[in-house]
C-alpha cells in the first residue's frame, strides 16, 4: 500500500510539473551576443592550436587562394589549379608529408602580410587520429601576357611556401591545450 501512495506522488508530480520543465527554452546565450551587430567586426570561431580562423588581416585574394590551395593538398589533387604553378619537389614533398595525417578537414587562421609583401597563415590538417599544424606562405608573382600585342601585367598568388610540423595525436592535444571560452559564454 505505502508503494503504491508513492507511485501514485510521483505521478501526480510529473503530470503537474513536466509542462512547466520541458516547455522552458534550452538556449543559454541570446542571438543578440552569439551574432555580430551591424557594422560590427565578424567574430570568427577559434581552433585550440591555431587561434582565431579567418582572413584575419591578409588580403581577399591571398584567403581565397589559400583556402583553394588547402582543399587540393587535403584531397590530393595535383591537378588544381592553386597548384599550377607550385615547385613539383615542393607539391610532392608536401602531399607526402599531409597523406600521413590523412585529413578530414583543414583549418585555416588569420593571415598577416609579411614585410616583404608575401602573406602568411596557420594551417592545421585534422585527420581522425592525428594533426599536424604549419605556416603557408603566399606571394604574388607577376605575369605579362601579349593581348593583341598590347603587354598586359596582372598578378596572382602563389604557393611560396609550406612549413609543417611533426604530427601529433589528437588526444596528446586535448591534453596539452585548454579550451578558453569566449567572453560571453563565460558570463552566460
Amino acid at each position: 500500500m505505502c508503494a503504491r501512495v508513492k507511485i501514485t506522488y510521483l505521478l501526480f508530480a510529473l503530470a503537474f510539473f513536466a509542462p512547466k520543465i520541458f516547455s522552458q527554452e534550452t538556449r543559454t546565450i541570446p542571438d543578440g551576443l552569439r551574432r555580430p551587430e551591424r557594422g560590427e567586426a565578424a567574430r570568427y570561431p577559434q581552433d585550440l592550436v591555431i587561434g582565431e580562423l579567418g582572413q584575419g588581416q591578409a588580403p581577399e585574394g591571398a584567403y581565397r587562394f589559400a583556402r583553394d590551395l588547402l582543399q587540393a593538398l587535403i584531397t590530393g589533387n595535383e591537378e588544381a589549379p592553386a597548384l599550377a604553378d607550385t615547385d613539383a619537389i615542393i607539391t610532392e614533398s608536401v602531399l607526402d608529408e599531409i597523406k600521413g595525417v590523412e585529413p578530414r578537414i583543414y583549418r585555416l587562421g588569420g593571415g598577416k602580410t609579411e614585410l616583404d609583401g608575401s602573406v602568411s597563415f596557420l594551417v592545421r590538417f585534422v585527420g581522425s587520429q592525428e594533426s599536424m599544424t604549419g605556416e603557408l606562405y603566399l606571394r604574388q608573382n607577376e605575369i605579362s601576357d601579349e593581348v593583341s600585342g598590347n603587354s598586359v601585367t596582372r598578378s596572382r598568388w602563389i604557393l611560396d611556401d609550406l612549413l609543417l610540423e611533426e604530427r601529433k595525436a589528437l588526444t596528446e592535444l586535448r591534453d596539452g591545450y585548454r579550451y578558453d571560452f569566449s567572453p560571453y559564454e563565460r558570463f552566460f
